[in-house]
């Protein structure tokens, strides 16, 4: 885990004394918490890391948590049984700092003004960009973390045929996926995606009491979590038999998220993946349908950093891992997506979800 704390480091212009990884409660958490001390157990409320240039990172961690966090790699654990307590141990720790890193996006307002309190002569600095940039190159952990839950994810993807009847709600279906997720060690990485027939026109749908019947085309977009990384997936599948509109949406979104896919290489740009992939769209029938980007990274979050969009300025790189999800949205007919999880290596892009792409009919 120092290796991350180093990345980190790396990234930091004007020097800082330490960084203050800091967690609140409930949902309100850090995940670069669990990217610099490995931690897979545990909820950490409340807990902080401290990272320093060539030391160990230091958790600290409430006596709640004192158990679960040993079991952190290449950290130094310092448990605390009250706020004074908590706040001692920050002090001793980090001396007199005159420069402390924060991460905006994983810190509430309430914990930086206790660390100000703490430290009244030291200046808060932002470091969330060489956090996002450390993070957004996964290590081999990662990526075998990563692969293992778009394992997972595929195989139910290419259960869901054997999933669906007549008649049941599109609930329903979520509600059997998130079951074998968790049969299968998983979480539901998100809320699930299940569209039956028109709703597919909408891209954020939420699964509602729309039964399923004959002729309707079924969006589903899901994915699962395992050792807090996330995967993430969109297949597409008819009950009965798809119509000629059916296979025309879907020809011209297979066509460019295949052709997005390959473009998906070390060096390529998010802007430039994106133009590409809508100028294949908009040469079509389907002109304008398409109306979200192309793809987002994923790791320790399901969006988990910057993407493939008309505003992006990412460069790929080996060891970024992305979604690549074209789609095309007609309202009052429904919508095609499709969606994989994509590693970028020195040899071009790897597939991480390969469950069968084609447009599943399942007879009704």
């Amino acid at each position: 885990m120092r290796a991350r704390s180093r990345r980190i480091f790396a990234g930091i212009q004007d020097p800082v004394d330490a960084v203050v990884l800091m967690n609140g409660g409930g949902e309100m958490k850090d995940l670069t918490f669990r990217y610099v001390s490995g931690v897979t157990r545990g909820g950490y409320e409340g807990c902080a890391a401290v990272l320093r240039l060539d030391h160990r990172p230091t958790l600290l961690i409430s006596r709640l948590e004192e158990e679960s966090a040993h079991t952190a790699p290449d950290c130094d654990v310092v448990a605390f049984a009250s706020k004074a307590a908590y706040a001692e141990a920050l002090k001793e720790i980090l001396g007199q700092p005159k420069r402390i890193g924060v991460n905006p996006p994983g810190i509430t307002l309430a914990k930086s003004r206790w660390i100000e309190e703490l430290f009244p002569d030291a200046e808060l600095v932002d470091v969330s960009d060489p956090i996002a940039d450390a993070r957004l190159v996964k290590d081999a952990d990662e990526i075998e973390k990563v692969r293992r839950a778009c394992k997972l994810t595929s195989d139910i993807a290419e259960a869901i045929p054997g999933m669906l009847r007549a008649g049941m709600t599109e609930k329903e279906l979520s509600a059997s996926i998130a079951e074998a997720i968790q049969r299968r060690g998983g979480q539901v990485a998100f809320d699930t995606i299940v569209c039956f027939g028109v709703g597919g026109a909408e891209p954020h749908y939420s699964p509602g009491d729309v039964k399923l019947e004959a002729g309707h085309l079924i969006l589903i977009d899901f994915g699962s979590r395992l050792d807090d990384y996330n995967s993430d997936i969109t297949r597409m599948y008819v009950f009965g038999s798809a119509t000629d509109r059916h296979r025309a949406m879907y020809r011209v979104v297979r066509d460019a998220q295949e052709k997005a896919v390959d473009a998906t290489r070390a060096g390529a740009s998010g802007r430039e993946i994106h133009q590409l992939t809508t100028d294949l769209i908009d040469a079509t029938e389907f002109k304008g349908r398409f109306i979200h980007g192309t793809g987002h990274s994923i790791g320790l979050e399901v969006h988990d950093g910057p993407g493939l969009g008309a505003a992006s300025d990412l460069t790929l790189a080996p060891g970024m891992i992305m979604t690549v999800e074209p789609g095309v949205y007609v309202p009052g007919e429904g919508g095609v997506r499709i969606e994989d999880t994509v590693l970028v290596t020195e040899n071009g892009p790897e597939i991480l979800t390969p469950a069968t792409k084609d447009l599943v009919e399942v007879p009704a």
